[in-house]
């Protein structure tokens, strides 16, 4: 039988498997927050999910009309983001995913 961890250890291990899925949740977050500031705020709030995949840039918006605006408007905020990430995005890919499960 597998020995069992308790969740105050593995918190305590910095590096696990908690630290690794809080380090990306962060950078999620940042992500999205960067992105959402470079668009105008009725998009915005369309834009509910934003993650980095080496250097494409993932956006989860909630109808196809959204990701179509947003498709559209990829070449005015990919530059600033990635100076306000530090990172280069070559990509940006749209999804279209209801927020709503």
């Amino acid at each position: 039988m597998k020995k069992l961890t308790r969740v105050s250890d593995l918190l305590a291990q910095g590096q696990g498997m908690l630290g690794r899925l809080r380090e990306g949740t962060l950078a999620a977050d940042r992500t999205l927050a960067g992105l959402r500031a470079q668009l105008a705020p009725e998009l915005a709030q369309e834009v509910w999910g934003a993650v980095m995949r080496e250097k494409t840039l993932i956006v989860l918006v909630r109808s196809a009309a959204w990701g179509t605006r947003l498709r559209y408007q990829a070449p005015r905020f990919k530059d600033a983001l990635a100076a306000e990430l530090g990172i280069a995005i070559d990509r940006v890919v749209v999804k279209v995913r209801s927020d709503r499960a």
